[in-house]
């Protein structure tokens, strides 16, 4: 039941305000009185097409809003299916600026036209000459017949079926449109998959991989130099070790005579022995290494398949790639999910249309 119109600048009403209350109410007035421009703007709040001649000349706008008990119309469904806040005292507003535009709000959330058209049937009926809307409507004629059958409880009961059918339907549609456009990345996913999988990453191998090749690359340059190191610690006539050897002999002849000679024959002793363990750790690691161009070539190309894959996908480091593998492992994963949740939903959505038709 409409029980309040307000009008803000509507063709030649500057503002009007109108409370109708419980029962009958009539607005009457001679030709040109304005009845009709009332009828107009009640129409703009029930789903009515409007443009710029609407706008009165007080404003760049009009505004037309219309308060709604509608307790006993029972439309929280349809408030539900259009995710709009229910109230009991609802708020209808249509706005229309100068150039035609138009907006429109159901409790002040914004709805479109066509929105705002089904509710305004369901709440006002206009009859003119030789019109009955109402009765030439199939859902009133239907509503009738459940009145007289007293069917409420069947309606109801219907209507939540009816319901839940149509929300299954939905979800099998989302799934469906889901499952084709997996199937149509399926192949490229499945590609990259195969493509990471054969490469058989390992963490921590590139740079591994690069330390060894850098060395091998540089494999008769490192082992000159060591074994140069190694000649000048020990080997030859003059060579630290000699020297150093010498050195420390001398305060150890005195060293019973003096504390601090004593102290420095230690001192030049543990140098001796700390030097002799560096020259055969330097022997050693020239004589461990070897010029392996096969061995290079191996690293080199598991590096330049590493790099490639890097560049491919976009990966700053060998850890981003095993990242985008085990994301492309969940994604194949989540398609065959999908399948499984399409096949039951199929199935519900089955049930649900027996159970509704039953």
């Amino acid at each position: 039941m409409l029980s309040r119109l307000q009008i803000t600048n509507y063709a030649l009403i500057e503002t009007a305000e109108i409370d109708f209350g419980r029962g009958f109410n009539t607005v009457t007035g001679e030709t040109g009185a304005g009845k009709s421009i009332l009828m107009g703007a009640l129409a703009l709040i029930t789903g009515s097409r409007a443009d710029s001649s609407a706008v009165g000349t007080n404003g760049n706008k009009c505004v037309v809003e219309g308060t709604f008990n509608i307790a006993d119309y029972k439309l929280k469904g349809f408030f539900k299916e259009h995710d709009l806040d229910y109230a009991d005292e609802t708020l209808v507003r249509r706005e229309i600026n100068a150039e035609g535009k138009s907006r429109a709000f159901i409790n002040d959330t914004p709805v479109n036209l066509s929105v705002l058209k089904e509710m305004g049937e369901k709440l006002v009926d206009i009859h003119s000459q030789h019109q009955t809307l109402s009765l030439a409507d199939k859902n009133y004629q239907l509503a009738v017949v459940d009145a007289i059958a007293n069917t409420k409880g069947l309606l109801d009961e219907y209507k939540a079926e009816f319901s839940a059918y149509k929300k299954l339907k939905t979800l099998l549609a989302q799934l469906l449109e889901k499952q084709q456009k997996s199937k149509a990345d399926f192949d490229y996913i499945n590609f990259q998959l195969t493509e990471l999988d054969e490469a058989k990453l390992q963490e921590g191998e590139q740079e591994k991989a690069e330390q060894e090749l850098e060395t091998l690359t540089h494999a008769e340059d490192i082992k000159v130099n060591l074994f140069k190191a190694s000649g000048l610690l020990g080997d030859g006539e003059q060579n630290i070790l000699t020297a150093l050897t010498e050195a420390r002999n001398a305060p150890g002849n005195i060293a019973k005579y003096n504390t601090a000679a004593a102290e420095l024959y230690e001192r030049l002793n543990s140098a001796l022995i700390e030097l002799k363990d560096v020259q055969a750790e330097t022997e050693t690691l020239a004589e461990s290494l070897s010029v392996d161009p096969e061995r290079a070539l191996q690293l080199s190309s598991r590096l330049d398949l590493i790099y490639r894959l890097q560049k491919k996908h976009g990966a700053q480091t060998l850890t981003d790639l095993l990242e985008l593998y085990n994301k492309l492992q969940d994604q194949i994963g989540s398609d065959a999910d999908l399948d499984n949740q399409i096949s039951a939903t199929e199935k519900e959505l089955k049930q649900s249309e027996e159970k509704a038709l039953r």
